[in-house]
């Protein structure tokens, strides 16, 4: 069911307790993704920090070449202590996301191989469930400082919007359009992809309504009107009130730079109702 924003008294604290919780056990729960099990179970076998650091310098000499075109600042990791880049992009026949990746620094390029490796031919919802935690199972946390550590956790997050980005514009039927011209659809990207949604769907649809009063939308770009199409597996025993609610919380202040936004929220087990 299709329902556009209305203004509606803000979703309670319980709820949103509620959502934390299922989003922590959803996280804990979920395997790995079996290539990156590979990787974090063979660093756990290694006893030695050394070895795991040799390893992971190794990883790097095998990380595949990044074009310099896509040495952008739109695919730079913020928050690194040595420069990093990662892009991703979405095999239609597969349903599932490849990434690239380089960093100037020969450690941080090793954690970049491995995630890129580890997360390469995923899909949306595989790649969402990721929480960084694996680090520490592994044992390369003992090699990495505290910035490094925010470094790596700032790669996945990244990773993570890069990869709902490619995936929403790939079913949306979107044109390709540089991600510096669509600001507001990126940061929405950003913030529901804290859904960990298996499927995503933003449509900008601001082109239809641009002689509507009001609809001039986001200064900078003019994005005004959005369809959403999510699923996640948080939404699962929520009415339809309680799901569009959540979807309006995560978007927070965003939802006052736009002028419409037309929800369709399920459960996986909605799906095909």
């Amino acid at each position: 069911m299709n329902q556009s924003r209305s203004k509606s008294e803000p979703i309670s604290s319980a709820l949103m307790i509620g959502m934390r919780s299922q989003l922590q056990l959803s996280s804990s729960a979920t395997a790995l993704p079996e290539q990156l099990e590979k990787l974090v179970a063979g660093f756990e076998r290694m006893g030695d920090e050394k070895i795991r650091y040799k390893q992971l310098l190794f990883l790097a000499t095998k990380l595949p070449p990044m074009s310099d075109s896509l040495k952008t600042d739109t695919n730079k990791v913020p928050g690194c202590l040595s420069t990093v880049h990662v892009s991703a992009s979405y095999d239609s026949s597969t349903s599932t996301i490849t990434f690239l990746g380089d960093s100037d620094g020969l450690l941080t390029k090793g954690l970049v191989a491995m995630l890129v490796t580890g997360l390469s031919k995923c899909t949306l919802k595989e790649i969402q469930c990721i929480d960084g935690s694996f680090i520490v199972r592994s044992g390369l946390d003992q090699s990495l400082t505290p910035g490094r550590n925010n470094g790596f956790l700032n790669m996945i997050e990244t990773m993570k919007i890069k990869a709902a980005q490619c995936s929403a514009q790939e079913e949306s039927g979107a044109s390709e359009t540089s991600e510096n011209d669509k600001p507001m659809y990126n940061e929405m990207i950003g913030k529901l992809i804290l859904l960990k949604p298996e499927t995503l769907e933003l449509i900008d649809e601001s082109d239809q309504h641009s002689g509507h009063a009001g609809s001039k939308g986001w200064e900078e770009s003019g994005e005004s009107h959005f369809k959403l199409k999510i699923v996640a597996d948080v939404f699962e025993g929520m009415s339809a009130l309680k799901r569009h609610q959540l979807v309006y919380t995560i978007l927070g202040d965003t939802m006052e730079k736009i002028h419409a936004l037309s929800v369709d929220a399920k459960a996986p087990s909605q799906v095909n109702q």
